[in-house]
């Protein structure tokens, strides 16, 4: 009935006119008789061109709203609405194919996903790992950026604990390869250094996908290690940018050095990583 109410009102003169119109023109019609149908019609145009200029003046109105809410919006977005984590990042992790990490020592990252790292492996997923290599000078420069720049100690210890995760991550992406039936899709993983301490941290799901997602963390430099700039890239939205980052990462990976995890193979104590 509102609904109604709404279409009356707001069509009330054109449905005059066309109460006019249809009036005159049968009694014209039938009556033999001509000025009534021309002063139906005249009535009609009269009515209908009140309703295109009020028509008109309500265009205009609204032009001038949408110039005056224009001028009020500031000239670019927010920062704090740009600057936003992967909110789905876990949900969107357990059911990638494709996963590429990216960052100093990825220790808190590995750590904290391992479970769903290990799984993804199981699942057939390719992971690949970009952290830097502790026998170059990529651990000064970054102890260089931080707090205490003398304290390389503590990035090789943050490091030597990635390692020994990501050994057993090897070695159980091997079982299952041992395992594999034939034709059977098996995971893998694969690790590389970087001889230089990157200035961001990337983690790429299913980058070759149209529904893939790139997250980048800005590092800082003395300060501000609580609050890291972070965020979220998608090929729909933000196209240009989501390969700049995509294409970072392949560039960085096919310029840096193959891990070798034969050291870390000895001295990490495990039976069969698979079980």
């Amino acid at each position: 009935m509102k609904k109604l109410w709404s279409f009356l009102g707001s069509n009330f003169d054109t449905l005059i006119a066309l109460i006019v119109s249809v009036t005159a023109a049968i009694y014209g019609v039938f009556s033999g008789n001509q000025l009534p149908l021309l002063a139906g019609i005249a009535t009609s145009l009269g009515i209908l061109s009140i309703g295109l200029i009020r028509d008109r003046l309500n265009r205009e109105a609204l032009a001038k709203q949408i110039g005056e809410l224009k001028m009020s919006l500031p000239d670019q977005p927010s920062a704090m609405a740009f600057f936003r984590p992967m909110l789905d990042f876990d949900v969107r992790l357990k059911k990638a194919t494709k996963i590429d990490l990216c960052g100093v020592s990825l220790t808190s990252t590995i750590s904290t996903h391992f479970a769903t790292l290990r799984s993804r492996i199981e699942a057939g997923a390719e992971l690949r790992i970009l952290v830097i290599d502790s026998k170059s000078s990529a651990i000064e420069m970054t102890s260089e950026r931080s707090t205490n720049p003398k304290d390389t100690m503590y990035y090789r210890r943050r490091l030597d604990s990635t390692f020994s995760e990501l050994t057993y991550l090897n070695k159980f992406a091997g079982d299952m390869k041992q395992k594999g039936k034939k034709g059977s899709k098996t995971g893998s993983l694969s690790v590389k250094l970087l001889s230089y301490a990157p200035s961001f941290s990337i983690v790429s799901l299913d980058s070759r996908d149209k529904e893939g997602l790139v997250q980048v963390e800005i590092f800082p430099h003395k300060f501000g290690f609580k609050a890291r700039p972070v965020f979220t890239l998608s090929l729909d939205n933000d196209g240009e940018w989501y390969t700049y980052f995509v294409e970072q990462f392949e560039q960085m990976w096919n310029t840096a050095t193959p891990w070798d995890p034969s050291p870390y193979m000895e001295e990490v104590p495990f039976d069969n990583a698979s079980s």
